[in-house]
Order: C-alpha cells, then sequence, then structure tokens
C-alpha cells in the first residue's frame, strides 16, 4: 500500500464525517508550513463488498475506493454515487456531482462526487 491507508467503516455517515474532519484538520496543520512540508491527503470513499483475509481487505469495494483516492486532489475527497446516496441528506455539507467516471478495472462507470470545502 505504500503511504496509503485502508479504513473500514460501518457507515457511510461514519466514512465521510471522518473524512471531512480529518481533510479540515489537516488544512489547518498545514497552514504557514512551507510547501515541502505539507501533508496533503487524497481521500476516496466507496460502499461495497468487502474481503478480510489475514488482516488486509480486498475486493470490488476496496478497488473502486482505491481508483477514487487516486481522482481525489490534494485535499480533497472523491465518494462514489452509492456512498452519495447514503449521506446526502444526513451531513450538513454540500456536494459537487462529477458524474458517471470511468474507473480502471470497473465494467460500468461509477457516480463520483466531493464534498464541498
Amino acid at each position: 500500500m505504500g503511504d496509503g491507508v485502508l479504513v473500514e467503516f460501518g457507515s457511510a455517515v461514519n466514512a465521510v464525517s471522518c473524512a471531512v474532519e480529518l481533510q479540515k484538520r489537516m488544512a489547518a496543520a498545514n497552514e504557514g508550513l512551507a510547501v515541502d512540508r505539507q501533508i496533503n491527503l487524497h481521500i476516496g470513499i466507496n460502499l461495497g463488498d468487502v474481503v478480510v483475509e489475514d488482516g488486509d481487505l480486498f475486493g470490488d469495494g476496496v478497488i473502486v475506493a482505491v481508483r477514487l483516492q487516486a481522482m481525489a486532489g490534494a485535499g480533497d475527497i472523491c465518494v462514489s454515487g452509492s456512498v452519495y446516496d447514503q449521506v446526502k441528506r444526513k451531513l450538513d455539507c454540500g456536494f459537487d456531482e462529477l458524474g458517471p467516471q470511468a474507473i480502471k478495472n470497473v465494467t460500468e462507470p461509477v457516480s463520483v462526487c466531493k464534498p464541498q470545502r
């Protein structure tokens, strides 16, 4: 995984809430630091099946989350449409809908949204 972290949540609302708060706190921590000293997170969140094997997570749910993370810019969060459907009326943040996106190793396009900063 390199310098990445993979976290499993029991709730889409908790996952997005945690990601939004984490990005806010990282932005605050980066204030005043030289660009080469800042830590910028790229977060992808998906709702899907995972397989746990020897403490590692695998499966389609992980593949999509990793691809969403790669789409996210520094300090951004990308969520799949299935996550957006679960959280859109439950969180106090707006979302920008990016529409269906082709994702490597996934047969159908995935709807992608970003929580607004």
